[in-house]
């Protein structure tokens, strides 16, 4: 069952699909306070696939460059995007990751952020 993010209500109806280059949601539409809304899955407002920014969340707790990890989203997966888009999903998603890898991460952001104010 289906409940309204907005009131809290059950009367809720299947309305139809939200599109954008990456996904397709569900929308629904509450009949109680008539308003539409799609349920957050986590990804919410992103225009890329989950799947691209898992992997690349993946492949930068591994220990690959922002640099590394653009240019393998770009020959495995044909998707085009920055690095700074890489970082800012780093940070958001951040929380997703082992303590460990989590810690590893952050030390890595906060010296390539330091190193480039520098020069």
């Amino acid at each position: 069952m289906t409940i309204c993010e907005t009131c809290g209500s059950n009367d809720v109806a299947k309305k139809g699909m939200r599109y954008n280059a990456a996904t397709t949601k569900q929308k629904f539409f509450c009949h109680n306070c008539n308003t539409w809304f799609v349920h957050d899955d986590g990804f919410k407002k992103m225009k890329n696939r989950p799947e691209d920014i898992v992997r690349a969340l993946e492949e930068y707790a591994d220990g690959a460059s922002l640099k590394k990890v653009k240019k393998h989203l770009l020959h495995h997966d044909d998707v085009r995007i920055s690095r700074w888009s890489i970082r800012t999903w780093v940070v958001k998603y951040a929380h997703l990751l082992k303590k460990t890898n989590r810690d590893l991460v952050f030390r890595r952001l906060r010296a390539a952020s330091t190193t480039t104010k520098n020069t």
